[in-house]
């Protein structure tokens, strides 16, 4: 049995999981990844690719297993300054090394692990401090030494100007003195994780106290008496860590036999009334008052963004969100509606310039803009404002006016117990309208819109493909703001069934 790096930071995570992923693999056979889960692989690959670029003259290990471990021996062994995967197996741990310079002045190696990510994070699973220090322990005891460790990140404040400045998109942390003050600790759960792997399958695991999107893939595998609705989906649970730890020390999983209830607050104690008693809580008043403010003409409009880790466009720094596109429904005040929207299908240095154009076209400054989630909204055109000042005072209009529907649900003004806890229109949606779905679509959520729109502005796409694209990517858009509208209309008629 190999162990890499990736199973040690996961034995961090679940170590049930893991155990279940090297002795009873078919758990995992047909668990896709979902194309976000996808995205942060390539994401980390692609990062690593283009770190390389610091390093002049580096070779690539390009070979796997065994050979690659002989091939590293024998790079060494010929003085190569820097190598990029280099690859060390002792006794169980097998890892390759992102890079590797060599030191004549110190009498060792650098090591540097890269990272996609703004910061360097230390705190498990995702702890790249630990990461560096399982790396550096199988590597000493290969015999070579390491004399500096350091973590290559992407810089936040980077904003693209032309060509990539790889100097400047990436930022070199030395952590030396970190990586050394843990490997005692690393080395221990090395040990630990090889002999338990060694052992039976435990009952349970360790995720059965931690909220449901906290939880490991095979959670149901080991905790079958946990049903599928279960106090695990009570809203961010996971924050209230003593409460949730209580119940299940005391075999307490479903909402039903919470015997505290008194112990519950605002959302949480929504969610569970709305699900001991079968009834929507509904609070007409403060719908109404809500809705009584929106200004005609109502305009339901949602943004489709993209993200990567080198930036596409000037102006933009890694993983920040380029808006490629947007859908509009306008209802006016005698209740006529229509459809407007908007798709970037050529990649441009300056490509959101014509989306800004049109938005002048489309929006009224003087309505209501609708949104759901409007953080996400507000941001993206917080930064069309900074990229294009010269539309300032449209641009701000639009902040102004911003109604967030979805704060109707997420402040249990509307609370039914098929939401399951959550404030998500695709939790809403089905409950609300259930006519209106997304199953049909060929794209049906954010990640899956951005990943199809790269591959359409990009070069191998086929004049076919990428009109298809075009078209689902238009049709997934349009259904995010249409069922805005579809909600809005039943809260209204809730309210008017009380008038």
């Amino acid at each position: 049995m190999i162990l890499t790096k990736t199973d040690y930071l996961e034995y961090t995570f679940c170590r049930k999981n893991l155990w279940l992923k090297k002795h009873k693999p078919e758990l995992f056979e047909g668990v896709e990844l979902s194309e976000f889960e996808r995205k942060i692989i390539e994401e980390g690959n692609l990062a690593d690719t283009e770190a390389r670029h610091l390093f002049n003259g580096g070779v690539f290990v390009d070979s796997h297993g065994v050979d690659a471990v002989n091939d590293t021996k024998q790079y060494i062994e010929t003085g190569t300054q820097i190598l990029f995967q280099a690859t060390f197996q002792e006794d169980v741990f097998f890892i390759r090394a992102d890079v590797l310079v060599k030191n004549d002045d110190l009498g060792g190696y650098e090591l540097y692990e890269v990272k996609a990510a703004n910061e360097i994070k230390r705190k498990e699973p995702m702890h790249y401090i630990k990461d560096l220090s399982f790396q550096k322990i199988v590597i000493e005891k290969s015999g070579i030494k390491i004399v500096k460790t350091g973590v290559i990140h992407l810089n936040r404040e980077y904003r693209r100007n032309g060509a990539i400045n790889y100097y400047e998109l990436f930022v070199t942390e030395d952590v030396s003195g970190e990586v050394t003050a843990l490997e005692d600790e690393v080395r221990k759960q090395m040990e630990d994780m090889k002999q338990y792997l060694t052992m039976p399958e435990e009952k349970g695991c360790l995720c059965i106290y931690q909220g449901r999107s906290n939880q490991c893939t095979t959670f149901t595998h080991s905790n079958p008496q946990v049903p599928e609705y279960s106090v695990h989906d009570i809203n961010r649970i996971g924050g209230s860590k003593k409460l949730l730890e209580d119940w299940i020390d005391r075999g307490i999983y479903a909402l039903e036999d919470i015997d505290n209830p008194e112990a519950l607050k605002g959302a949480k104690k929504a969610q569970y009334e709305a699900y001991i008693t079968g009834k929507t809580a509904i609070d007409h008043d403060k719908i109404q008052e809500l809705l009584g403010g929106l200004q005609y003409p109502l305009q339901f409009f949602d943004f489709e963004g993209y993200t990567s880790v080198i930036p596409l466009a000037n102006g933009f720094g890694a993983y920040e969100q380029i808006p490629f596109q947007y859908s509009l429904h306008i209802v006016q005040e005698d209740g006529t509606k229509e459809h407007k929207e908007f798709l970037i299908t050529e990649s441009s240095r300056d490509m959101t310039k014509a989306l800004v154009d049109r938005m002048r076209e489309d929006l009224d400054p003087n309505g209501t803009l609708i949104v759901w989630y409007k953080n996400y909204e507000k941001q993206r055109i917080e930064k069309l404002l900074e990229l294009h000042p010269e539309h300032t005072d449209f641009l701000m209009s639009l902040v102004d006016n911003i109604f967030d529907l979805m704060e109707i649900f997420s402040n249990q003004y509307y609370v039914d117990a098929k939401f399951v806890g959550s404030a998500s229109i695709k939790k809403i949606l089905p409950v609300l309208v259930p006519d209106l779905t997304y199953k049909s679509l060929n794209i049906q959520k954010g990640d899956q819109a951005s990943e199809r729109w790269e591959y359409m502005i990009g070069d191998k796409a086929t004049k076919e493909e990428k009109q298809a694209i075009k078209e689902d990517l238009l049709e997934y858009c349009k259904l995010d703001t249409m069922a805005m509208v579809r909600i809005w209309e039943v809260l209204n008629s809730s309210i008017k069934i009380l008038m």
